[in-house]
């Protein structure tokens, strides 16, 4: 590929340089050449760069929700966390209070909670 752009950039050169125009006429066309395809190069370059920071915001944005959602999910579990809790102690101050009825209070919370 390098001697296809090299033949082509020379190819200028000298027909430039046999027009009469003489080496400096000959380097425009060879400098015009390297410049568009710099340029091509470079909007090549900007392209991924814009397509990869498209592609973090989106991942920024899906990241977020996601923390939202876990965060939902854990406000939940500490609140059934914090019912067990209360349940358990209410039960054994049921049990304390009254240790004859512990099997019917065990069979009620049971029955309450049975899926």
């Amino acid at each position: 590929m390098f001697e296809i752009d090299f033949s082509q950039t020379w190819a200028a050169l000298f027909g430039a340089a046999i027009g009469g125009g003489g080496i400096g006429a000959g380097l425009r066309p060879v400098l015009d050449y390297w410049k568009g395809r710099r340029q091509q190069t470079d909007e090549v370059a900007m392209g991924l760069v814009e397509k990869l920071q498209a592609r973090i915001e989106r991942l920024e944005e899906s990241s977020l929700a996601e923390r939202a959602l876990c965060d939902a999910k854990l406000s939940s579990l500490r609140h059934e966390l914090k019912n067990v809790q209360g349940n358990f102690a209410a039960l054994l101050l049921a049990i304390e209070v009254a240790p004859e009825r512990a099997a019917e209070v065990v069979a009620k919370v049971n029955a309450r909670y049975a899926v």
